[in-house]
């Protein structure tokens, strides 16, 4: 194949961004989120208490395909503190929509609004193993901060520890 051809390839199998759009607040039901997250995370939380975390995170931001009509990531961001921070709890793609850049485009319009808002930073943590995660967090800028010991000890993770990302905004 030569080098034209699989440029092409590989820009028709990005997300066209007409066609993902990123909302922030936008009622979806609670349904859409948990169709989103919870099969990314339910090994790590009982139902109750991610419904929980749900309902109580400050920020909710939601990639919605306009072509699927469904929601394809979410992220749950809570204000971290009065010096301007927020705090990520949770992000994730829907398996089937992961490696067209729905990810990207979600990280980028969530830190795009975080600046415009006049927050100074974000953080997150995430597992020393999830390389995919770890790898997308750094193409958009976050940097490890910290090595946290058995940061998941209460997860069925069999190496328990995460690492502190922060960007700076």
């Amino acid at each position: 194949m030569n080098k034209l051809l699989l440029n092409d390839i590989m820009i028709r199998n990005k997300v066209n961004s007409s066609r993902i759009q990123v909302y922030h607040h936008r009622p979806f039901p609670i349904s859409n989120i948990v169709d989103v997250l919870y099969p990314l995370f339910h090994d790590d939380y009982v139902y109750d208490d991610f419904i929980k975390m749900i309902n109580t995170a400050d920020h909710i931001f939601c990639a919605y395909d306009q072509f699927e009509h469904r929601c394809v990531g979410c992220a749950l961001i809570n204000n971290a503190s009065k010096k301007g921070g927020l705090y990520v709890m949770l992000f994730g793609v829907r398996q089937s929509n992961q490696h067209h850049g729905v990810g990207t485009l979600l990280l980028k319009a969530i830190i795009r609004w975080a600046h415009q808002t006049g927050h100074t930073f974000i953080y997150l943590h995430v597992h020393v193993d999830n390389f995919k995660a770890i790898g997308l967090y750094e193409k958009v800028g976050f940097r490890k901060n910290e090595y946290l010991t058995d940061f998941y000890w209460l997860t069925s993770k069999q190496n328990p520890h995460a690492f502190r990302m922060v960007l700076l905004l």
